[in-house]
């Protein structure tokens, strides 16, 4: 597995085996990956990219717009309760209208696509889901 401490690509980059970048990895056009990719810095892509197994990021993965899974997206990390007692909020529920609603999108089991955002229009922040 080829190693590097990093890649500066001002064109397009496309690696037939597994990639390991031990610090930051810019790539001015598109990148292809037909192996595993782990960088330890940070990911810049300014156009496609297409992975066809993993990506590995140490640090941030910043998209000017879409970042897709076919399965999920997760956090590893375990999340720390506030020191404050939890206020009981609501769900809400939109009926579609708003084309391109911001937020997480995810599957329902009937196949159908959903937005989770949070509303906070009326001062108190709700989860709020809205089906695209």
């Amino acid at each position: 597995m080829p190693t590097f401490d990093s890649i500066l690509v001002t064109g397009n980059q496309t690696i037939n085996q597994n990639l390991h970048v031990n610090g930051n990895e810019t790539v001015g056009l598109d990148l292809q990956v037909n192996g595993n990719q782990t960088i330890a810095g940070h990911l810049q892509i300014n156009g496609s990219s297409s992975l066809t197994n993993n990506l590995g990021v140490g640090g941030v993965i910043d998209a000017g717009d879409s970042v897709k899974a076919s399965t999920r997206i997760m956090a590893l990390n375990q999340p720390t309760l506030p020191a404050a007692l939890p206020v009981v909020q609501q769900l809400l529920y939109y009926n579609p209208g708003v084309l391109n609603q911001p937020g997480l999108v995810l599957t329902g089991t009937s196949g159908n696509q959903y937005v989770l955002f949070i509303d906070d229009s009326g001062g108190t922040p709700n989860l709020a889901i809205q089906m695209i």
